[in-house]
């Protein structure tokens, strides 16, 4: 109880005294709560409070359900007191108005009027770097088709992603500041800028798709593989191509490549490339090439004047 009580000393000003419950005024609760959270007394403001002390694993409609049985029983405000949780989590709490405390992290307390954050400690929870799946989401909303007014679940059935991969990639995107999340019991993404936009101010979050590269001799017909690479550049720009074939393809596909048409072999000698994205590219792309946003952030880095030219041709047809 000891980080509770210099939190809030830290953030309020106030020191509080924490004491145990009696046994007898636990006889209200629900028996299941009494052995699944540990009840505490303080008083804030002068006003009796109680800390339920989440210990295990929780949702947000639980923990509202059990506090509203708990302040009935107590006739008191009652907090949960929660262990570090991502930052989407957090927003639901508050969305559902559940009063808690994150001891070092954050305060909201409505009924005190109280909503103290640290704010450097939210700020480096938010990666500088875009995960796979929000990146996807982002770029698919550019290249594809809007995706503004699609519940979460429609837009992993769209993405192939599991609906929590895509609902921790939309409050990244909400927390970044680069949507909007409206809507109560489902929820809808808003972008309030346009494609141009949205790509400036996110290009320097997204990463290369490229997870790992490998080299072959051969050839290969499969059609969930996609050009990308220098064939892809020459393909949307005046770049000359290469003799050496470049194809991007799936997370986790590039075990089923290799066969009796294609063998692994060393960059030298190898006329076949084919790269490991961190989504899929099919996703992106309609035809045989992988999508030009994709395809720029590959070549990103690349300080080649022929390929920083090719880049800025892309950028200039797409927008």
């Amino acid at each position: 109880m000891n980080n509770i009580k210099k939190y809030i000393y830290e953030t309020l000003g106030v020191n509080i005294e924490i004491k145990d419950i009696s046994p007898n005024k636990l006889k209200g609760l629900p028996f299941f709560m009494v052995n699944t959270y540990k009840f505490k007394k303080t008083t804030f403001f002068d006003r009796d409070v109680i800390l339920m002390v989440v210990q295990d694993e929780f949702t947000t409609n639980k923990i509202r359900k059990h506090l509203d049985l708990a302040q009935e029983a107590f006739n008191a405000i009652v907090i949960a007191v929660i262990r570090p949780v991502e930052a989407y989590n957090r927003l639901r709490l508050v969305e559902k108005k559940v009063p808690f405390i994150i001891p070092g992290k954050q305060m909201y307390i409505p009924h005190l009027l109280i909503d103290f954050k640290e704010y450097a400690a939210a700020q480096s929870e938010i990666p500088t770097i875009m995960q796979p799946a929000a990146q996807c989401l982002l770029l698919y909303n550019m290249q594809v088709e809007s995706l503004e007014g699609i519940n979460f679940k429609g837009i992993a059935e769209k993405l192939h992603y599991n609906p929590m991969t895509i609902t921790r990639a939309a409050y990244f995107l909400h927390n970044a500041g680069i949507c909007k999340l409206e809507g109560t019991k489902e929820k809808y993404l808003r972008f309030e800028k346009n494609n141009k936009e949205l790509w400036n101010e996110t290009e320097s979050m997204m990463m290369s798709p490229v997870k790992r590269s490998s080299y072959y001799t051969g050839w290969v017909g499969d059609e969930n593989i996609y050009k990308t690479n220098i064939n892809a550049l020459a393909h949307y720009s005046d770049l000359n191509d290469e003799a050496v074939e470049y194809y991007a393809v799936r997370p986790g596909f590039l075990k089923f490549i290799e066969g009796a048409n294609l063998k692994k072999i060393n960059s030298y000698e190898g006329n076949i490339c084919i790269e490991e994205w961190l989504y899929d590219p099919s996703l992106l792309t309609k035809g045989e090439f992988v999508d030009p946003l994709s395809l720029y952030l590959c070549f990103r880095d690349n300080q080649d004047e022929r390929i920083e030219m090719a880049l800025e041709q892309i950028i200039e047809n797409i927008w």
